[in-house]
């Protein structure tokens, strides 16, 4: 498998998709509608402190600033990334099956993350997404998203994200196309769920604790390293346990984990 930012060229990144991690895992984190960014090399950093084993990608799905509005409400841009990032975990559980993969999605990223499981085959799952502050309405139905993952979908939210998931959404729009603020604020207002969708999901509102960990309950606070590593790292980890054929020595801490200094 090779990157999807080969433009990002650092060998401490490289190694983040070495074989030896392929075979544990599969992460892929997708930035908000400002594309590659510090934001998202923040939650990779995070990932890689906790020594979190599996390969750990960036898939930068934007057309680049100063066209983020054109990122949040480009339905035509949605679809294709959502095909790219589609084909991205298929051309991986062939060659890797039964590997955990995961998404993890940070405003727009989120939303994203969300169009990209409803669109996979059916049949066709993965372990979960984390969702990061989503800039997606609260009444998006998530139901067929559900069906294609195999633990959770976790909505990580904060109510003082009234800037970037209130305000701006309010002004400019949602992924999805409302006028609203979003769910990564205010969490989801969802039809009713079987139990089973009850099992399958998880609202994660703001708690004061983060603040040690260098989530100030703004936008940026999801993608802090120390918040990362604590609380998103130890719900990939989950499936370590779960996963029989993964070669739990395949992978130490000085062989593939670089030091995320300057990430």
């Amino acid at each position: 498998m090779k990157t999807s930012s080969t433009f990002h060229t650092d060998p401490a990144v490289d190694s983040l998709m070495a074989e030896t991690r392929q075979r544990r895992g599969y992460v892929i984190i997708l930035p908000g509608i400002e594309g590659y960014s510090w934001l998202n090399r923040r939650i990779r950093a995070g990932l890689v402190q906790a020594e979190v084993p599996y390969a750990i990608e960036i898939h930068d799905w934007t057309r680049r600033l100063p066209r983020a509005i054109y990122n949040l409400r480009s339905r035509r841009l949605h679809r294709q990334q959502s095909r790219i990032v589609q084909n991205k975990i298929l051309a991986y559980q062939q060659r890797w099956p039964q590997r955990p993969v995961f998404l993890i999605g940070h405003s727009g990223g989120g939303a994203m993350a969300l169009r990209i499981l409803e669109d996979l085959p059916e049949k066709t799952s993965i372990s979960g997404a984390v969702l990061l502050g989503a800039a997606i309405s609260p009444y998006f139905d998530f139901r067929k998203a559900l069906q294609h993952v195999d633990r959770k979908i976790w909505n990580m939210t904060s109510l003082a994200d009234v800037i970037f998931l209130g305000m701006l959404t309010l002004t400019a729009g949602t992924l999805d196309g409302y006028h609203s603020v979003s769910a990564g604020m205010v969490g989801f207002r969802p039809p009713p769920l079987s139990i089973h969708e009850v099992d399958k999901f998880e609202e994660m509102p703001y708690r004061t604790e983060y603040w040690q960990y260098g989530h100030l309950a703004g936008h940026f606070g999801f993608t802090a390293p120390r918040f990362v590593k604590n609380y998103i790292a130890p719900l990939l980890m989950q499936a370590e346990a779960r996963c029989p054929e993964t070669d739990v020595n395949a992978v130490s801490a000085s062989e593939a984990l670089p030091n995320p200094a300057g990430s």
